[in-house]
């Protein structure tokens, strides 16, 4: 890990905090650096499930038009979807 030099602070319930004291002494490490890594974990886990559907889009092999008549599609559709 880089140097740690931004600080960002979040207010917690205090039972969440209390979870996460407890997680934290389990652990034998500070609060802190079980958080960063629960950051870490998550963003890495929703990057990697973003990846994941993508690659299932392109093995689809749908086709696919240009971009304007695309973005009229998904619009128009939009359109009728709002529509009772």
């Amino acid at each position: 890990m880089g140097t740690l030099t931004a600080r960002l602070e979040v207010r917690l319930p205090p039972r969440t905090l209390q979870l996460l004291r407890q997680e934290a002494r389990i652990r034998g490490m500070p609060v802190a650096q079980l958080v960063r890594e629960a950051i870490e974990l998550w963003l890495m886990q929703d990057r990697q499930a973003r990846m994941q559907a993508a690659e299932s889009l392109f093995q689809i092999e749908a086709p696919v038009a240009n971009w304007p008549e695309m973005k009229q599609e998904i619009e128009e559709a939009h359109l009728k979807a709002d529509l009772p």
